[in-house]
């Protein structure tokens, strides 16, 4: 047992022997040292200041140098400093037997430049600011080391506030850079070195909520987009075209900042479409924003097409084509209007958009493919706009219109001075005329038009230099059909006058040439199918109404001739009813040839107000046709009963002169 003791005793000492040996033969790293200059801000050599580190400290000879020695090799904080001075302290690497070089530290008076900072940086830009205590001449080195490659331009003003923008970095780049400036004393001063890093790049997003508005009492258009908060952003590229589908092109050779760019190159009634691309520091662009659509309203510059590739045009003001100019709109374009100019803010505006023209329009619709104006309202209703309206100036000879669909308007289409010719055309929804014409320079044409729900149908009036004519046309559901009266010469022909609420037709012409001929006043209500006050002649007409032909006021000098008049019962039937302060006078007035169908009270075929029978009425014919359409009394008929006669209808040949009776001849 002791043995065991012994031998155990032994070993421990063995051991401990052998770790003592193995500590004292462990290498120690030797150490390094770190060497350098002090300057001024003018690049003075500073001595006497002091230059330490943990565990060592030197002083700066009188050229500036100093050294320290036996400092641990790892990254140490050398700080340099003197009274008067700012102090500097810059992390610098030790390196294990190695003394490293050019660890130089330039001290700047204290309160000469200071607040020295780096801000807004992008991946190529940045903003750096400093402020001095007293004015200098400022700037900036800057470079990818302390040599300092690249400097500001240099400033001609003495000031105390120092801002610089500096641009064309390298994103992800750190940058060294030193404050300078020399005061009205010649001095020249300097800051220490400082760094700043640029961001990184990536494309970005397109931009949002992009719009278009019109700035206010001016040809300018403003479009805003929302902003980009994001880092690296250089600025904006705006792109304009005059088509949805381009080409597009810049509307600067430079970048937009902010977000909102006023267009200043719009002519009015040109249709103007825009994008936004969001553009980085190193000028990757985003994809391009939504497009949007813009229509300058105002006073037209140039002659305008308009084209369905340009749909739907928006017109959300006044429009006008001036003199020399002209606006064309091929087929199939549609046009939306607002129902409130939003632009005009004269207290006496109507608040109402209008096309006015001029110059001349030219729209050329197509049977399948027509030109449409309609309302933009959500919930529109007659009147949301003012219409297409030809002042006095307006060129006729050139203007035409065809295939035209126009709807929820004050006065569809007006003329000041006259109307230039109208084929195939509709016009509906209008709170008064749906075609207007008075004073007229030219002789009014208009045909193959439909007026349907407008308080007048044709407004044709006081054109007392030329002649009009409506032809082939269709009123329907409207307060008064046609209206003829105080024109030079009149011609209603051939049209279709339907559910009207107060007249069919009123004419009132002076020249006894002008005439109602062969029109379909039916089906009717318990209104008047045809008023006559003129000397107008009123032949071969088809009507049913309460009322068939009414001759009003004591200028009528009426003449009716093979009318076809289905008096209507329901209403209280009356065929011809005389309506004039003056007693019927049978000289004044021929009355011949027509045919009152369902009235067996002889009394109500031809009377007055009063009740009392007219005289002087030539063949009376007293025929009960049959019409394709069947018995016109039996069931209110639609807008697509037929009142063609149907073959060998008594009214063949029964006419004056030998002519059929009614609108239609009799097969």
């Amino acid at each position: 047992m002791k043995k065991l003791k012994t031998n155990l005793l032994y070993i421990l000492f063995t051991l401990a022997l052998l770790g003592i040996q193995g500590c004292l033969s462990t290498e120690i790293p030797p150490r390094g040292a770190v060497r350098g200059k002090v300057f001024d801000s003018s690049g003075k050599a500073v001595s006497g200041a002091r230059v330490y580190a943990p565990g060592a400290s030197t002083v700066s000879n009188v050229y500036g140098e100093w050294s320290l020695e036996g400092l641990e090799p790892i990254t140490q904080t050398i700080t340099a400093e003197k009274e008067g001075f700012e102090s500097r302290s810059k992390q610098i690497e030790i390196r294990s037997g190695q003394t490293g070089e050019g660890a130089d530290f330039v001290l700047v008076q204290k309160g000469i430049i200071y607040a020295i900072q780096s801000s807004e940086k992008t991946s190529t830009t940045v903003e750096i600011t400093f402020s001095s205590r007293d004015p200098i001449k400022g700037g900036i080195r800057y470079g990818i080391n302390a040599g300092y490659a690249s400097a500001t331009p240099e400033v001609t003003a003495y000031t105390t506030v120092h801002r610089f923008k500096i641009s064309g970095l390298t994103p992800a780049t750190t940058y060294h850079f030193s404050c300078f400036g020399v005061d009205e004393k010649g001095r020249n001063f300097l800051s220490d070195d400082n760094t700043f890093t640029t961001a990184g790049t990536s494309r970005g997003e397109a931009p949002a909520g992009v719009m278009v508005t019109k700035e206010t009492s001016s040809d300018l258009v403003a479009i805003l987009w929302t902003g980009d908060n994001g880092l690296d952003l250089a600025g904006y590229n705006v792109y304009r075209a005059y088509s949805p589908l381009g080409p597009f092109y810049p509307v600067e050779s430079g970048l937009v900042q902010g977000n909102r760019y006023v267009d200043s190159s719009v002519t009015p009634g040109e249709q103007v479409y825009y994008r936004i691309t969001r553009v980085s520091g190193t000028g990757e662009e985003s994809p391009p924003s939504q497009t949007v659509s813009f229509m300058l309203p105002g006073i037209s510059r140039k002659n305008l097409i308009w084209t369905p590739e340009m749909n739907p045009i928006i017109l959300t003001g006044d429009l006008t084509i001036r003199q020399e100019s002209s606006l064309s709109i091929l087929a199939g374009t549609s046009i939306l209007v607002a129902a409130s100019d939003s632009w005009d803010v004269l207290p006496t505006s109507d608040k109402k958009v209008e096309l006015k023209i001029s110059g001349s329009i030219i729209i050329e619709g197509s049977s399948d493919q027509p030109v449409k104006f309609t309302s933009q309202s959500s919930a529109p209703k007659g009147g949301d706009w003012i219409g297409i309206t030809f002042d006095a100036l307006s060129n006729l000879q050139i203007s035409r219109i065809n295939d035209l669909q126009l709807s929820f308007a004050r006065d569809g289409i007006k003329g000041l001075a006259g109307l230039p010719a109208i084929r195939d055309s509709k016009v509906a929804q209008c709170s008064s005329s749906g075609v207007y014409s008075q004073d007229a320079r030219l002789p009014v044409d208009i045909q193959g038009v439909t007026a349907d729900n407008c308080t007048v149908g044709f407004h044709i009036a006081s054109n007392t230099a030329q002649n009009v004519k409506v032809a082939s046309c269709t009123a329907i559901k409207c307060f008064y059909g046609i209206v003829s009266r105080n024109n030079k010469f009149s011609e209603i022909l051939e049209n279709t006058v339907q559910f009207w609420t107060i007249s069919g037709i009123d004419v009132e012409n002076g020249d006894p040439l002008s005439y109602v001929r062969k029109n379909v006043v039916a089906p009717g209500s318990n209104g008047v199918a045809i008023i006559t006050r003129g000397r107008d002649e009123i032949r071969r007409n088809t009507v049913q109404a309460a009322t068939g032909i009414e001759i009003r006021g004591n200028a009528a000098r009426a003449v009716l001739r093979s009318n076809l008049i289905l008096a209507d019962t329901k209403y209280g039937g009356i065929g011809v009813l005389y309506n004039g302060e003056n007693t019927y006078s049978p000289a004044s007035h021929t009355i011949q040839n027509n045919n009152i169908w369902n009235l067996s009270d002889t009394d109500s075929r031809y009377r007055d107000t009063s009740g009392n029978k007219l005289t002087g009425i030539s063949n009376d014919l007293r025929l009960d046709p049959e019409l394709v359409g069947g018995n016109p009394f039996v069931e209110f008929p639609t807008s697509y009963f037929n009142y063609r006669p149907t073959s060998g209808s008594p009214l063949k040949g029964q006419g004056y002169a030998g002519e059929d009776v009614g609108a239609n001849n009799v097969p």
